[in-house]
């Protein structure tokens, strides 16, 4: 229930905004399809995409694939086996060495 409030809270509050705009006479769709507001949205989205492209999309991919085969099919692997009731198998190949306590 809590989850739910964030999002209806924003359209609340953006019917809230529409309202306001419309009290004071700007019209939303005229200030969407004006040609100087095309260009500006054009050059953002643009900008945007440039950015992603050339300095982000590599490392988030990179970091993407390690999350998704060291962190998200392990756990679904596991959370498989556990719900039909077995132990998932351990791989001591993969596991680190824990040091034993030096006394």
């Amino acid at each position: 229930m809590k989850k739910n409030q964030g999002l209806i809270r924003l359209i609340i509050l953006i019917l809230i905004a529409l309202v306001i705009l419309g009290y004071y006479g700007i019209s939303v769709r005229q200030a969407i399809q004006n040609p100087t507001s095309q260009d500006n949205i054009s050059y953002i989205w643009n900008g945007a995409v440039y950015i992603w492209a050339t300095y982000l999309k590599a490392p988030a991919t990179f970091l993407w694939n390690i999350f998704v085969n060291d962190i998200w099919n392990p756990a679904i692997y596991n959370l498989e086996h556990i719900k039909n009731g077995q132990m998932p198998p351990l791989d001591s190949s993969t596991s680190p060495d824990i040091p034993s306590p030096q006394y």
